[in-house]
């Protein structure tokens, strides 16, 4: 399982850094979550350029997609990866990677 933060610098670039796993530890503040989405995407499924829509994370149930930041980075998330992610300035791209459907669970966090 990787823990990733994605987020917009002072200039609205797009990063994705890893960080460690002990940051799961205050996520107990976070219990008063907004709202929450279950996205279905099938293989090869293309999500072109956007930002997040709030202060997100982001659970891989199933599958793989990747994700290509504005500062050129790439990942491949996987089933079980988490991203807590806020880059609502340039954005990203996401693409299925794979033959299995991605499912992905967003939580706003507000």
């Amino acid at each position: 399982m990787g823990i990733y933060k994605q987020f917009s610098d002072d200039n609205g670039v797009s990063q994705i850094n890893e960080i460690p796993s002990d940051v799961l530890a205050p996520m107990h503040e976070w219990s008063s979550a907004k709202a929450w989405r279950l996205h279905t995407h099938a293989p090869g499924s293309f999500l072109d350029w956007h930002p997040s829509s709030g202060n997100l994370i982001i659970t891989v149930l199933s599958g793989e997609i990747e994700i290509i930041t504005s500062d050129g980075k790439s990942l491949i998330c996987k089933a079980g990866d988490m991203r807590m992610t806020s880059d609502t300035g340039k954005g990203h791209i996401g693409r299925v990677t794979g033959t299995e459907i991605c499912r992905v669970l967003m939580v706003d966090r507000g």
